[in-house]
């Protein structure tokens, strides 16, 4: 790509007399450059750029419909010496203007990754997902990603906008075989028949129609259907799920993979039909589903809001303690901020605050040549006089000096470029994720350099072509100039317009920095930096016999792992820190201290340990103890978080040890609160501590391992 980019700018300035022998020349260099090894295109690239040189380039437009050619000819030549003559003032501008412009374009490239979310689907302005809001004291509260699998049908049914709408459920960790292979499937997920329809990804094998309607059907992308069958053709073969369900699955369909640009992304799709007798499918309460509808075009969303919380008033909660809500489909990476997010989600705030910090770095870069070139105005004073004195215009004038900054422009572009391509794995590892693979025949950022080439020189060549060509003759030939206010006052405005920008990105610097130093050192309230994770395989349990004995081996595999002087400690969870927002049991059930509060709306979470998770992660106790499996009145034990507290207001957290809580109405739902615990940042500083409540189990599969503080 580089060598054919360096081939056609050779062409476009070589005279066709030269052409053919330097060509070959340059050849010749190519294939010696090859056969010493790497960076031979780049080596041939900077031959044909030391190349470009006046007693070489083509006669410029010739034929062309432009009268005066000469002229033009002129302001090249012209344009070309002064730079050569000047060589540190070039350099400055060039180099300048090359760093502002490439950082600059790459800090928009990832802004336009940022924003091009969900934007590819062919109808993405129509899709909408449905959520659930929480009412508490008549106001917005906890906001719910999920919602029941009734809602599609029912909105399908009452709204005459819905054209189409679709369910899927994030399924947990599969374990797959297929013939000697085992592989552990992170990120699969159940669909209905609609779903390829409403999400266009591009099929591959198998037909929409037919790929997710039948049970035991599943659907991989393009990557895993390599990875399980190494290039054969998968239609029609089956693969064998391990656990949970133990099951044989016919793989109908292949499709491309998931871009990173959306924020549902999944490996495979199992057909809904197979998961209907473990799920809950029947039920308003069952809130584990992502809903999402498709409307007609031109549907009044203000309108239809109102008819959606309406019929969730008639269907959902006649009391009216919660409602639906309907959210663009591109707009949930940036603009939502509910719980149980199938991913982590980028920042609107922290996208516009880039934009800002991106204006500001092509400004001062423009400010810096605009600065510079009015500043070497008194060298040129006295050559603009003598154009004047013999006839020229100034008009001519003005054309010569843009002439210059768009000659200055173009190499600071052509640098911008490479400098782009040389800092973009660099970039994209910065931002941990791959935005762009090079820049060279990447469409939009071409388009944006070229963009910029011009608007820049218009906008750092205008101002000083004015200038410049404003002198008058016998002012700059009496050398008055260099003591006129105009100048001075000139050179001021422009010194006090970048610094001012240079202190505003100086400050938005460390601001940035502050940031990313809080959460590098911010006390997440436990210690993962000696802790490591292992999930045990979950086999299919049908009978009380087969559920004991996988937790009497799962306990045996705990105790050989403790057997080892190198582990410290060993605990088992329900669902890891670090998880995402979905990775975590709730309700939605009110709850209320008993004798001291009311039942109180909201979304509680929860999460089972054993008695030796918080030691496994350092964890603090405030308040209280632990559990203790020993002890069989902590069957109905439980431990609380500050944030759980918070919600009642509690005063004096330490008064809560041997209080009890009360879920729902029922008196049989009580557990006795026997600790509290530090408040700890599960998923990403960007989400709220979330009020949760863990429950002693000695069954869980994820496992906290705690290593030793010394080094290995």
């Amino acid at each position: 790509m580089i060598k054919r980019l360096a081939d056609k700018l050779f062409e476009w300035y070589c005279h066709p007399d030269y052409y053919p022998d330097i060509k070959g020349d340059l050849e010749e260099l190519y294939t010696d450059h090859l056969e010493e090894g790497k960076y031979a295109e780049w080596k041939y690239f900077i031959d044909v750029v030391l190349l470009f040189r006046i007693s070489l380039h083509r006669p410029l437009f010739k034929n062309s419909l432009i009268k005066d050619t000469g002229m033009f000819k002129n302001y090249f030549k012209i344009s070309i010496r002064n730079l050569a003559r000047h060589k540190m003032f070039t350099a400055i501008n060039v180099i300048g203007l090359a760093i502002g412009l490439s950082s600059f374009l790459l800090i928009n490239e990832y802004i336009r990754f940022e924003k091009s979310y969900d934007a590819f689907f062919t109808d993405a302005d129509q899709l909408y997902r449905v959520s659930y809001v929480a009412q508490e004291n008549g106001k917005d509260g906890v906001k719910d990603a999920m919602s029941s699998y009734l809602v599609g049908e029912v909105l399908n049914d009452e709204l005459p906008e819905v054209v189409q709408h679709t369910v899927t459920k994030k399924l947990d960790k599969m374990t797959m075989r297929f013939g000697n292979d085992t592989f552990i499937e992170d990120y699969a997920v159940s669909a209905d028949s609609n779903f390829l329809k409403m999400f266009d990804y591009k099929i591959l094998q198998g037909s929409i129609d037919e790929m997710m309607s039948q049970p035991l059907s599943v659907v991989l992308t393009a990557s895993r259907a390599k990875a399980y069958f190494k290039g054969e053709n998968p239609k029609g073969k089956t693969i064998e799920e391990l656990a949970p369900m133990k099951a044989t699955l016919k793989v109908t369909g292949v499709i491309e993979d998931v871009p990173e640009n959306t924020h549902y992304t999944f490996d495979m799709l199992i057909s809904d039909k197979t998961m209907q007798e473990r799920y809950d499918y029947k039920s308003w309460n069952w809130n584990n589903y992502y809903v999402y509808v498709k409307f007609m075009k031109g549907t009044d969303l203000t309108g239809l809001q109102e008819k959606v919380t309406e019929i969730t008033y008639k269907y959902v909660d006649e009391e009216r303690e919660t409602r639906l809500d309907i959210h663009p489909v591109k707009d949930i990476y940036l603009k939502t901020d509910f719980t149980y997010e199938p991913q982590v989600h980028g920042s609107q705030q922290a996208v516009t605050f880039l934009v800002i910090i991106s204006i500001f770095i092509i400004v001062i870069a423009w400010v810096n040549y605009v600065n510079l070139s009015t500043a070497r105005a008194i060298d040129r004073a006295k050559e603009v006089g003598l154009r004047k004195v013999i006839g020229a215009f100034k008009r001519q004038l003005i054309g010569q000096f843009l002439f210059e900054a768009f000659l200055i422009n173009f190499l600071g572009a052509i640098l911008a470029m490479c400098l782009a391509e040389i800092l973009l794995p660099f970039f994209n590892g910065l931002i941990g994720k791959e935005i762009v693979e090079n820049v060279w025949n990447h469409t939009p950022f071409l388009i944006s350099l070229i963009g910029f080439w011009v608007l820049g020189a218009l906008i750092s060549g205008f101002y000083p072509a004015i200038v410049l060509s404003g002198f008058k003759p016998i002012t700059v030939l009496k050398g008055k100039f260099r003591t006129s206010k105009r100048g001075v006052a000139l050179r001021k405005g422009l010194v006090i317009v970048q610094f001012a920008a240079s202190l505003v990105l100086i400050t938005s610097t460390f601001i940035v920095h502050q940031q990313v130093s809080y959460m590098q050192n911010k006390d997440i309230g436990i210690s993962v930096d000696k802790v490591v994770s292992v999930s045990v395989p979950t086999p299919d349990i049908e009978t009380e016999e087969q559920y004991n004995a996988f937790v009497q081996r799962t306990n045996s595999f705990k105790d050989a792992l403790k057997a080892y002087a190198s582990i410290e400690s060993v605990g088992a969870t329900s669902n890891l820190p670090g998880g995402d927002a979905a990775d975590i049991n709730a309700t939605t059930t009110k709850l209320k201290i008993v004798g001291l509060t009311d039942l109180i709306d909201g979304t509680t979470y929860v999460q089972y340990n054993d008695d030796e998770f918080l030691e496994a992660v350092d964890m603090t106790l405030i308040a209280g103890r632990d559990f203790d499996r020993k002890m069989k009145s902590d069957s109905s034990a439980v431990l609380v978080n500050e944030a759980f507290l918070d919600r009642f207001n509690v005063p004096n957290v330490a008064d809560m040890v041997n209080e009890r809580i009360q879920i729902g109405d029922r008196e049989e739902n009580r557990r006795t609160i026997i600790g509290v615990v530090k408040n700890y940042n599960r998923t990403t500083l960007k989400s709220q501590v979330e009020p949760t409540i863990y429950i002693p189990s000695n069954e869980e599969r994820n496992l906290v391992i705690q290593l030793p503080d010394s080094d290995y």
